[in-house]
């Protein structure tokens, strides 16, 4: 039998009744119930971003008319983008917004760039929404935000209360999971992350953000009878059309009216979140903070189906994401170390379109076709910017180097070896190996038609001076197949953390450098992929190792795109598995020295999905690398890549936005970068870079590739019905994965996956004297494995942001690395907690970088 998700949460409370009261005899309080006015607005769903954007033009008016016609009623509206967007297009509105700010009528609430998806995104990501809002939000209106609101989100990772704590945010508002499918103990709990830190949430009894037109005086009454039953004085009710934006309506205000007459026992206001919230601090004050429960753990499920719809998108979002990140550390520390900065690098805009397709109807896969046309594109607007920054960096730090260094000399009239700058994003060394692939002249090679293997190809590590042992592998291109032109290799490479080495590339006809010793480290696995099986087994150390091997299934899966819509048990088990697909051809495609790989293809009898899997193993790593192209081509169904995970009973930890969480099996669920299930010797890590849907059983772990779900569809259809329906995530799919028994580097070796070593081709050039750098150095490391460096941003004139997480279960008394060369020395972090530092070097002490820890996130 499968554990409810309820079992991983932890709920307590000291009272024995939420009714309770300190004294028999005390008078009954009154109860203030609060009236939050909104409209919640999708700027994509079953409309395009055009509309859904244009509609909140329309709403905001509208609200503003309501607020002048009815003096008590108060309106709330978060998400900075639609601000900006009203702010840009329709600047009287903007006013008379602004105006009403200052009034105290229209609360901004949220704190974020958008309503973004809270299981989905990495932790940065989710940083960033509240970094970009909250700066927006105090920039424009001079209002600082404290109550984060997720109206419409399809559940909450259990690392979020470390996200809202460390942007500064004091309460919570939500509705999703509803509480017949999530039960909490009341409507209003303490929500405690693994630091301690603590959150004043709020769920109302009804799990709803609007109303219908008609039907606003039984919702009040609802609301009155369960704030009675808990004995609340203080209590909320959501009201006003959305989705498709709206708001509050006259009737609704008129009707609101007629229903505080009849009810004059209730203290009845028209407010804001944070008046709500400040009121309901007020009461637990009076009563005792512990009067009410404390949940820690997350708040899921519901919608599962979202953790794996359009994976197309998620592929993309996902890749730009990371690529975004990566870029940004190459921003940061590739400029001159005392450079003036505003603040801000060159990628604002870039992050803005990341974070609003983060929003919860884009990111989940549960919106339109034509929307997700327009938002692939926006992202690869993002991920344009993102590159082309990465690349200005690394070009303005090859300027800093000798990029002649390592060369040696050619015959007149032949092409110079390549200069290639080896980048490492990290703030941990990289002993590692990396593939490059340079043209060895501007024309082929003709003088070697016929015998490319007699090229005299040369890679020298610059830094040393000295040949490098490689292997050749595939080019990227299959033309001139006779003639040599490009080569690609595959070489060993010692890159310091945040640092880079510097690679020389070409052929030395005149044989004036030193061939390299080939020692390379025996590959502990081996790869065994027969024809006519269903699974790649694998040995490590000569052991059988994921006895039963690597499978890959299709499972029926023809709920639409999210899910069970109130979490229907065969929604999230899928337990109809249609076939197992056989391996049907199977290559060696590389043979070593130092790396070996076997191309396997899988089909199936019955179905028409295939999946091609390139199975690397290298002596470096104490892991199973997997690069995967798996062409869907039937509907209602999900592609599972499966392995043994046994000795838990289907218990398994997941990284999840915030931290990590573990769960017992219980269906399909959402992770981000990595897994770890099984025990004991068959313990086993899974990461990928960008998978994000999983499930496990008592023997199993399954990762989700993708599922054939119909685009924005809520019915259950058959696979064969409604055939001219277009299914999502028809089509390939290309993503990459590892697996590891060493699952206590899994979360290093699944951000090295998700953000590689950068290899670059540079003009060779002489550094400026004044700024040379070595072609082996470091910006920036953190001496502790358990940080983990979660984002980094240029400050305002030569400083750095740097925002870290302790990934531990103990607090970290002294944090030490160096920037730019100087030492730094950082103040204690709790477990697990997510701080932010402004580092500036010191003027009396050159070699020394001063430190101190933000209030809130920048």
């Amino acid at each position: 039998m499968l554990s409810s998700p309820l079992a991983v949460n932890d709920v307590s409370s000291s009272c024995d009744s939420l009714a309770t009261t300190d004294c028999e005899d005390a008078s009954p309080v009154k109860l203030t119930l609060h009236l939050i006015g909104n409209a919640h607005l999708d700027p994509v769903w079953l409309w395009d971003r055009r509309e859904g954007m244009n509609e909140g033009i329309a709403t905001c008016r509208a609200m503003v008319g309501l607020l002048r016609e009815f003096p008590e009623f108060r309106f709330i509206r978060g998400e900075a983008a639609i601000y900006s967007y009203i702010e840009q297009h329709a600047p009287d509105l903007f006013a008379d917004i602004a105006g009403l700010i200052q009034e105290g009528r229209w609360d901004v609430v949220g704190g974020n760039w958008i309503q973004p998806d809270t299981n989905l995104p990495s932790t940065e990501a989710m940083l960033r929404q509240f970094i970009r809002g909250k700066e927006y939000f105090r920039r424009t209106f001079g209002v600082e935000v404290r109550t984060a609101w997720a109206a419409d989100s399809f559940g909450h990772s259990a690392g979020l209360p470390e996200i809202l704590k460390a942007a500064g945010m004091e309460n919570f508002a939500f509705t999703r999971p509803q509480a017949a499918i999530f039960p909490l103990p009341s409507q209003a709990f303490w929500w405690r992350s693994r630091s301690g830190a603590r959150i004043l949430a709020y769920r109302p009894h009804d799990g709803w953000y609007a109303s219908e037109r008609a039907g606003i005086g039984e919702r009040l009454d609802a609301c009155l009878e369960r704030a009675e039953e808990e004995g609340a004085e203080t209590a909320a009710l959501f009201y006003g059309l959305g989705n498709h934006g709206g708001g509050p309506s006259r009737r609704h205000l008129r009707e609101i009216r007629e229903w505080i007459s009849q009810h004059p026992e209730v203290e009845v206001r028209h407010s804001g979140l944070h008046s709500f919230f400040g009121e309901l601090r007020a009461e637990l004050d009076r009563r005792g903070e512990d009067s009410i429960p404390t949940v820690e753990g997350e708040l899921n499920f519901c919608l599962r189906g979202c953790s794996a719809s359009v994976a197309r998108f998620k592929y993309a979002y996902r890749r730009t994401e990371a690529q975004l990140m990566r870029a940004e550390r190459a921003s940061t520390f590739c400029g001159l170390p005392d450079e003036a900065s505003d603040g801000f690098t060159g990628l604002k805009d870039a992050w803005d379109a990341v974070l609003f397709n983060a929003f919860h109807d884009i990111l989940p896969g549960s919106s339109i076709e034509r929307a997700y046309a327009d938002q692939l594109a926006q992202l690869g607007f993002a991920a344009t910017k993102a590159q082309d920054e990465e690349t200005s960096a690394l070009l303005q730090l090859a300027r800093r180097i000798d990029t002649r260094s390592g060369a040696w000399t050619v015959p007149p009239d032949h092409a110079q070896p390549q200069p290639v700058i080896v980048w490492n994003p990290h703030p941990w060394a990289i002993r590692s190996q990396v593939e490059v692939e340079v043209s060895l002249d501007h024309r082929p090679l003709w003088p070697y038609e016929g015998r490319t293997e007699e090229i005299p190809l040369v890679v020298v590590d610059a830094a040393q001076g000295k040949a490098l042992p490689h292997q050749i592998i595939a080019e990227e291109h299959d033309s001139f197949r006779h003639i040599p032109w490009r080569r690609r290799v595959v070489v060993p490479v010692d890159v310091p953390p945040l640092g880079w080495t510097l690679l020389q590339m070409g052929i030395d006809p005149g044989a004036n450098v030193e061939a390299p010793e080939m020692s390379p480290a025996a590959p502990r696995f081996r790869c065994d992929a027969v024809v006519g099986e269903d699974a790649v087994h694998f040995t490590r150390e000569g052991n059988a190792w994921l006895p039963g091997g690597m499978q890959i299934r299709l499972y029926e899966d023809t709920w639409g795109a999210w899910g069970g819509m109130n979490e229907e048990q065969d929604s999230w088990l899928l337990t109809k598995e249609i076939e197992r697909l056989t391996i049907v051809e199977t290559e060696v495609v590389e043979s070593g020295p130092l790396r070996f790989a076997t191309w396997v293809r899988f089909a199936g009898k019955d179905v028409r999905s295939t999946i091609e899997l390139t199975i690397q193993i290298d002596g470096r790593t104490d892991a199973i690398q997997i690069s995967g192209r798996a062409l869907l081509a039937d509907r209602g169904v999900r592609m599972k890549l499966v392995v043994p995970a046994t000795g838990a009973n289907g218990w398994a930890e997941y990284a999840v936005p915030g931290g990590e969480v573990a769960r017992a099996a219980c269906g399909e669920v959402s992770g981000n970068l990595w897994v770890r299930a099984g025990s004991g010797e068959n313990r086993i890590g899974f990461a990928s870079d960008v998978l994000y849907g999983f499930d496990t059983t008592k023997d199993e772990l399954r990762a989700t590739i993708a599922r054939t779900s119909r685009y924005a569809s809520d019915v259950h259809y058959a696979r064969h019905e409604r055939p001219w329906q277009p299914c999502a995530d028809l089509g390939e799919h290309v993503f990459r994965a590892m697996l590891t028994p060493t699952v206590d580097s899994l979360a290093r070796w699944s951000d090295e996956l998700q953000t590689p070593l950068v290899s670059l081709t540079v003009p060779a050039f002489a550094a400026r004297a004044e700024a040379e750098l070595p072609a082996r150095d470091s910006m920036f490391h953190l001496d502790q494995p358990c940080i983990r460096l979660l984002g980094v941003t240029k400050g305002s004139g030569s400083t750095v942001i740097i925002r870290l997480q302790n990934l531990s279960d103990a607090p970290i008394s002294r944090i030490t690395g160096r920037c730019f060369g100087a030492d730094f020395e950082l103040t204690k972090m709790l477990p697990h907690e997510i701080a932010a530092w402004e580092l500036v070097r010191a003027k009396d002490k050159p070699d020394f970088i001063k430190s101190s820890k933000q209030n809130t996130l920048q």
